[in-house]
């Protein structure tokens, strides 16, 4: 190492190079090289400073990139998808981040059921969506983003209002109210009274899942939705909550994509965002179906 071959590097002479290193070495109150002959080496503090040296060139790098790519997609047009129930309880959060980087981004939003996102992506009317389950989805590319708890909502005049937990055959025949065809929320059910043996009286579908909850509300039956959908109305005493006895029953959120299909700009930062998010999980990282 020698001052010579660094001045040259940074174009200017030597005895400024000299001059910065005393300086640093003054500033820092100890020594960072130290001569062998002609040769100069760094001591161990030198070693130390230069590890750091080191991570803050990196990390300037990548707060280059990141700026660079955030300057790349001041325009444009985000086209999302989402089940219903995520675009009231999971996106806003989301797109209020997504906006505050990118204000210059249009978004478009579509929702629907599961099934709906899945055929809006096949078209190209959406290039990223957020969707449940993970089964029967041709042509599309799955990760795994999050899962949530499933619960029971009733009226708080039920008999079982007020239970920790209920078990499955406690709902058998009794007014349930279902989530339209297509919504993974109602595959997961459906699954769930199959796996246990329970016919549950279905006596409405809807939807959206603001409907369900006002019906609950009003007595016309019980259901099963995600919590994040139903715990403030569960705090304001709308309804009741309980969960289910056994291991607890979850929903799976997946990131959905056209596969093969080259994402735009913003909506592969989109996609960074919801990566950055993303809450670690067993899941297997990604599937194609």
């Amino acid at each position: 190492m020698n001052f010579s071959r660094a001045a040259s590097k940074l174009n200017v002479t030597q005895p400024a190079v000299s001059t910065q290193v005393r300086l640093l070495e003054k500033d820092l109150g100890i020594k960072l090289f130290s001569r062998l002959g002609k040769k100069l080496i760094l001591t161990e503090p030198g070693e130390v400073l230069l590890g750091y040296a080191k991570k803050i060139i990196q990390l300037e790098q990548l707060a280059d990139k990141q700026m660079q790519q955030m300057r790349m997609v001041r325009r444009g047009t985000l086209k999302l998808g989402s089940a219903r129930t995520y675009a009231r309880h999971l996106l806003p959060p989301l797109l209020a981040g997504f906006q505050n980087r990118f204000p210059l981004v249009n978004i478009i939003l579509r929702e629907g059921s599961s099934k709906d996102m899945t055929n809006s992506l096949r078209n190209l009317e959406v290039e990223v969506a957020l969707i449940a389950e993970a089964g029967g989805f041709r042509n599309i590319e799955l990760e795994f983003y999050k899962s949530e708890d499933l619960v029971l909502i009733l009226p708080r005049d039920h008999e079982l209002a007020f239970k920790d937990e209920v078990p499955a055959q406690r709902l058998h025949n009794e007014p349930f109210i279902m989530r339209e065809k297509g919504s993974g929320t109602r595959r997961v059910v459906a699954n769930f009274f199959k796996r246990h043996r329970v016919i549950p009286k279905v006596v409405f579908e809807a939807s959206n899942a603001e409907v369900i909850k006002e019906q609950v509300a009003r007595g016309m039956g019980l259901s099963i939705l995600t919590r994040s959908a139903v715990y403030k109305d569960v705090i304001s005493r709308r309804f009741s909550m309980a969960n289910l006895a056994g291991p607890r029953l979850k929903l799976e959120i997946f990131i959905a994509m056209r596969a093969g299909h080259e994402l735009s700009q913003p909506a592969r930062m989109f996609l960074a965002l919801l990566k950055e998010l993303k809450q670690s999980s067993p899941a297997p990282s990604s599937i194609k179906v």
